[in-house]
């Protein structure tokens, strides 16, 4: 009822039409509306969008309001709207995220559960290994304790399954585009993660540099400057949590292979140790993608300017 009288009243507004938008957790049904009718949505930013955030009086038609005066005046601050393919793709993405992330919590559900009763694998380095599961199906424990352990590994393995159909549904979908094939012949970046920069920073062509590429994932130093004094920080973190989770995951993958990356993170990690030599090297990794993206070129290529630069 509602959508009907808001596409009834866009359709008498001449197109096309800029319309404002603030960001929500529930915009895209807005936004893929506004693009059928022909208008131009533009989603605010709303951490920027300062004349709402300090308003003294709020509601909607307030919100709307001053939405609207930004607008007019070309100062509202937007963030990119990703096409449809690349919205839908991403939450195909984010769904395997998530299913990861719950993964995990029911895995140290189970650990815990070991854990207290000081239980350690007697033949296995490690719980979470196929011997070391087939081990934890094993052990005598209580009643109580044995429904958590059966349905803590129930629920892994058919979490394990469907990861893995995700996987190769994004494969399907991602594997073969030029962008993704570039990026993977980076050390520590495979498939999955090569999707993942794909998908979530979309259209690289909005960032100048890889600078800013980097600030918009959170990856670069809090500075404070006063008078002639500069003192840079710990990263922002504030931006795209997955695309940082990813480029940390590849800065990890990468320590482990032999090559200028792998000597890059030693370098660091002896002077400045492990968890300050990943995040350098993730934000390495940074500059790497924005160059191999944006020149349309492999790894070795981007590795061979830096020597020669």
């Amino acid at each position: 009822m509602i959508e009907a009288q808001i596409m009834r009243y866009f359709q008498a507004i001449p197109r096309p039409a800029k319309v404002a938008i603030e960001a929500s957790g529930t915009w895209w049904w807005i936004v893929d509306l506004l693009e059928e009718l022909g208008h131009q949505p533009v989603l605010s930013n709303p951490k920027q969008t300062k004349a709402i955030a300090a308003a003294r009086l709020k509601n909607d038609r307030v919100d709307a309001e001053r939405l609207a005066v930004l607008l007019r005046g070309d100062l509202l601050p937007t963030v990119w709207i990703p096409p449809a393919e690349i919205r839908q793709a991403r939450e195909l993405l984010r769904h395997r995220i998530q299913l990861v992330w719950t993964r995990t919590s029911i895995k140290n559900q189970l650990l815990a559960l070991l854990a207290r009763r000081n239980m350690r694998p007697q033949n296995n380095s490690r719980w979470t290994t196929v011997g070391g599961r087939s081990e934890i199906q094993a052990l005598e424990l209580g009643p109580n304790p044995s429904v958590i352990r059966n349905n803590c590994l129930q629920l892994m393995h058919q979490i394990d399954q469907r990861v893995r159909d995700v996987d190769k549904e994004l494969a399907r979908q991602w594997a073969g585009d030029p962008v993704v094939k570039r990026l993977v012949t980076i050390p520590g970046v495979g498939v999955l993660i090569a999707t993942v920069l794909l998908l979530e920073i979309g259209n690289i062509a909005r960032f100048p540099s890889a600078k800013h590429l980097a600030s918009y994932i959170g990856l670069t130093p809090r500075i404070r400057a006063s008078a002639n004094r500069v003192r840079t920080g710990r990263i922002s973190k504030e931006g795209n949590r997955l695309l940082r989770w990813a480029l940390v995951i590849a800065a990890t993958q990468a320590a482990r292979k032999p090559g200028t990356l792998r000597t890059c993170y030693r370098n660091i990690q002896q002077r400045r140790g492990k968890k300050i030599a990943r995040v350098a090297l993730a934000r390495k990794l940074v500059e790497i993608v924005y160059h191999v993206w944006t020149h349309e070129v492999d790894f070795l290529t981007v590795l061979n300017w830096s020597v020669r630069g």
